[in-house]
């Protein structure tokens, strides 16, 4: 388990060491040995021991200083001396390089084995505390991600409250939590605004850990998970200087996340908000950014250059001229379209997102917020199977009578729960049936020649869509689906005395028994002759 370097230029004592070390300590399964400084050094550097043992009275190198050299390379190591000498001085300099025992020749078995018992008890302890620490750090490094991820909500959902954010900030350690909130978009410049989002998302997803590493190591933060196709990032920055200082220092940051992300994907957007003091207002400098995204999302300025794919929200020169929000459009491309992701969560943060986004819209009043919330309501509903009646109108009235903007956000994100349950779930419920009606189908047809067309006639399918479909739902394809079912009722047929070979091919849909016989010797691992025999 351990490994020990005896260091003694008497070749007896190297030899006498050795044999009491083996046999009295079974936890020691390696030992080398050396004749001087200069050999001790060089085996310790590859051979990493645990324990020393010492001599210092050597010719060259003597121990005290192969000792200094060792334990440069290896701050744990632990040193027993054993020295023909009892030198004030040497003793002095041993305990300074911390040496664990200081023993005098000739040593006595008995005296040498309880020192060394020692030392092992010593080493042992260190070897726990270490697992320990590491244990601690793997473990923080596992809920890290997650505290992160909740210090991320509760700074972008709307009616989370900002209270929270100082405790995350206690937990991550960080007793100064001014700061301010970057912002990252994955897209490509198109027509007066940022496109292909979803396929920069997917992109995103895969390189997110090289992406995240390159913005931690550019500056303290907390980075969210990819979040559709952007990362949201919370600087901490202490903010010692003037605005203008702080300002700048954010820029040249994006700068350099901007040079070097861009060599991974080439179409990035980063938006700034304004450094606050305070951590309740990190929220207003996440606005800010996404301000900042937006503007640049309508720039005719973009060009290759990246320093124009930055921009800080200060740098913003004329703010009240920004273009009237279309909600209607918003809505459908950033809820309705995320339907089809299946993840309910990703659908609440984009309502809290616009939802304050309108809110916080001076040319939205809340009457207009009201309709654009029956609006959304009006949106699910066609999306459902059908119109959920007395509940539909149920939540429309509550919508009507909400006399606040609090109340009316509660009163959407509740429906948006319940809506987006029951479309996912009806639309399982769909797969279900048509994965149900397609082997139903297969079942009663294996012993016929089924094409794929036909198949994906009978649910009502395209061919090429249900052969996707299938296989996603299922985890194997069609055909494989097929061919299973097909051997399997060979199997049951070739079990029956009055029935050949060529009988049973013919019978689960195989017009050449050769082929069939090759199927089934690769599905079954047997020829179906032998099959039959064994059966």
């Amino acid at each position: 388990m351990y490994k020990v370097l005896i260091v003694d230029d008497e070749p007896i004592a190297v030899e006498s060491i050795g044999f009491m070390i083996t046999k009295n300590f079974d936890s020691i399964k390696q030992i080398e040995k050396a004749r001087s400084g200069k050999d001790a050094i060089e085996k310790a550097y590859g051979f990493h021991p645990d324990i020393v043992i010492m001599d210092i009275n050597m010719p060259g190198i003597n121990g005290l200083e192969a000792m200094k050299q060792i334990r440069e390379a290896n701050e744990t190591v632990s040193f027993i001396v054993i020295s023909a000498f009892d030198y004030f001085d040497y003793a002095v300099e041993a305990v300074a390089l911390g040496v664990e025992e200081y023993l005098l020749k000739p040593v006595k078995e008995a005296k040498f084995i309880e020192t060394f018992q020692k030392v092992i008890g010593r080493v042992e302890q260190n070897y726990a505390r270490r697992r320990q620490i590491l244990e601690q750090q793997e473990r923080m490094e596992m809920i890290l991600p997650v505290l992160e991820t909740g210090f991320m909500n509760s700074l972008c959902m709307y009616g989370q409250d900002t209270a929270q954010l100082t405790n995350y900030c206690e937990l991550f350690g960080y007793s100064d939590s001014s700061g301010y909130v970057m912002v990252i978009e994955f897209g490509q410049k198109s027509k007066d605004q940022i496109e292909n989002k979803i396929g920069a998302g997917i992109h995103g997803e895969r390189m997110y850990e090289e992406y995240r590493n390159i913005i931690k190591s550019s500056f303290d933060c907390i980075v969210s998970p990819m979040m559709l196709n952007r990362i949201i990032i919370y600087v901490f920055d202490s903010g010692e200087e003037g605005d203008y200082e702080q300002k700048a220092r954010a820029v040249k940051a994006a700068q350099r996340i901007m040079e070097r992300a861009a060599r991974i994907y080439p179409d990035i957007f980063i938006g700034i908000g304004n450094y606050h003091k305070d951590i309740s207002c990190a929220r207003k400098s996440y606005q800010e950014a996404l301000h900042a995204l937006r503007t640049l999302a309508s720039s005719d300025s973009l060009n290759d250059n990246p320093q124009s794919h930055i921009l800080h929200e200060d740098d913003i020169l004329e703010k009240s001229g920004e273009q009237e929000n279309d909600y209607e459009e918003l809505l459908e491309s950033e809820i309705f379209a995320r339907i089809s992701g299946s993840d309910p969560a990703s659908i609440q943060l984009s309502f809290a997102q616009l939802y304050e986004r309108m809110s916080a819209d001076p040319g939205v009043d809340f009457d207009t917020v009201k309709k654009w919330m029956i609006s959304m309501v009006i949106g699910f509903e066609k999306r459902r199977d059908k119109v959920r009646g007395n509940h539909y109108y149920k939540v429309l009235n509550e919508i009507m009578e909400a006399r606040e903007e609090g109340a009316l956000y509660d009163i959407g994100k509740r429906y948006i729960d319940e809506a987006v349950h029951q479309i996912l779930e009806g639309r399982q419920n769909k797969a279900n049936s048509i994965i149900e009606k397609a082997d139903k189908y297969i079942s009663e047809h294996y012993n016929e020649d089924i094409s794929l067309d036909e198949i994906a006639r009978h649910v009502n399918l395209s061919s090429y869509y249900f052969s996707r479909f299938y296989k996603n739902a299922t985890g194997i394809n069609f055909t494989d689906k097929m061919v299973m079912l097909r051997m399997e009722k060979a199997k049951e047929l070739l079990r029956q005395e009055d029935l050949s070979v060529k009988d049973v091919s013919y019978m689960v849909g195989y017009g050449d028994p050769n082929y069939f016989s090759k199927i089934f010797k690769k599905i079954t691992g047997f020829n179906a002759s032998e099959y039959k025999r064994l059966k």
